[in-house]
């Protein structure tokens, strides 16, 4: 998971055309990306992009620390001893 994250910012310097410009307003809007959406507020000049921008990088952390815990929880509980 966590190279999958790290993986949206080669793709967005190469190129990625066909992701979703928009703002999503409601949550039943369609969306991009999490790390798509990070580049598209941060580019935005208004002040109130750089708050959620923060906001969605610290969410975006906060998924990648918890993905982290489970997968070493798991492997703890489900390693074989030899």
């Amino acid at each position: 998971m966590a190279q999958a994250l790290g993986e949206t910012a080669p793709l967005l310097m190469i190129g990625m055309v066909a992701f979703i410009v928009d703002v999503p307003t409601s949550i039943t809007d369609s969306a991009t990306a999490l790390p798509v959406q990070i580049f598209l507020w941060a580019d935005a000049p208004e002040r109130a992009f750089s708050e959620r921008t923060a906001a969605a990088i610290i969410v975006l952390l906060v998924f990648l620390v918890v993905m982290n815990l489970g997968a070493a929880i798991m492997r703890k509980k489900f390693e074989r001893r030899w």
